[in-house]
């Protein structure tokens, strides 16, 4: 016949309340133990690079009671070096003495953690001097208009160049840098966007992002008539065209539309030209002195000519 034994419930609750007062009790001494935390590095010099990877963990001691150890124990726990203070040894050799940094790491601990000791005296660096190159930067959109709108200045990208950091060999191919690939798409107003560098690995840069705006204007077509100009014309002798003016047509957006002018365009024809080719006709040749306007065309293209001495 098996016995039942009978645990009386206020036996229970009094070896409960007893290990809450032992815990309690030995959780507010204080200890003293040991625990890893990450490194993460801050104000390397912009013209210098860092050729190897220092150490990423650092054991360091610290003194708390059992409460406070429990939490760092359980919690993130990382730690940022400042390498301002970092001293040379020889050639691309640095070290940094872990014991000049005890203010600052006590200042990253838990409220209530004491800083004992960290076990690793210094860490090691590799660290390398750097070359600078200044390249301009190009956006990299793929622009869709709404149909009958179109640029109406050319695009502006600001800043429009940057200062690369990095070693001689890793910047000698490097001459442009893009901004990350964007579409925009059936557009119809003025844009600007805050784009993200292409940067190659390796390669350390003050800012990478910039800004790249388009002013966008509803299109249409305009016509003018310009008078043509001859160049080089035979000495005492007389040149007679026909006919003695041209007609430009061209795109331009509304804004400007009222700003295109004569004056806006150049038409000359180079008599030396056709005589060394011995054509029977003058060549028209456009200059557009504006970037108000695109698609530009002109008409006619060959010029009739009578000299008269």
């Amino acid at each position: 016949m098996k016995k039942s034994f009978n645990i009386p419930k206020s036996f229970i609750g009094f070896l409960i309340a007893s290990l809450f007062f032992w815990l309690l009790i030995n959780l507010s001494k204080e200890y003293t133990t040991e625990a890893s935390f990450l490194v993460n590095y801050k104000n390397l010099e912009l013209n210098k690079i860092m050729l190897n990877s220092p150490e990423e963990n650092i054991i360091i001691n610290i003194k708390g009671s059992g409460f406070k150890l429990i939490t760092t124990r359980f919690s993130k726990k990382i730690i940022t070096l400042d390498l301002k203070k970092l001293q040379k040894k020889l050639g691309e050799n640095y070290f940094l003495l872990t014991k000049n940094h005890n203010a600052e790491i006590q200042k990253q601990l838990k409220s209530g953690i004491k800083l004992i000791s960290i076990q690793k005296d210094s860490i090691q660096f590799k660290i390398n001097q750097l070359n600078s190159k200044k390249v301009p930067i190009k956006a990299n959109l793929n622009i869709t208009f709404k149909k009958g709108f179109d640029l109406n200045t050319p695009l502006k990208i600001t800043p429009d160049s940057i200062l690369l950091s990095g070693t001689k060999k890793s910047l000698e191919t490097i001459n442009v840098i893009y901004t990350e690939k964007k579409d925009l798409i059936n557009i119809s107003e003025s844009t600007t966007k805050k784009l993200n560098l292409v940067i190659p690995e390796k390669i350390r840069v003050k800012n990478n992002n910039a800004t790249v705006s388009f002013d966008v204007d509803k299109f249409t077509e305009g016509e003018i008539e310009v008078p043509i100009t001859i160049k080089n014309s035979p000495e005492k002798e007389s040149i007679n065209i026909f006919p003695k003016t041209v007609i430009i047509t061209y795109k331009v957006g509304l804004k400007n539309f009222n700003r295109i002018n004569t004056n806006s365009f150049d038409v000359s024809c180079d008599y030396k030209l056709t005589k060394k080719n011995n054509l029977t006709y003058l060549v028209p040749h456009l200059n557009v002195k504006t970037n108000l306007v695109s698609s530009v065309r002109m008409i006619p293209n060959k010029i009739d000519f009578l000299i008269h001495k």
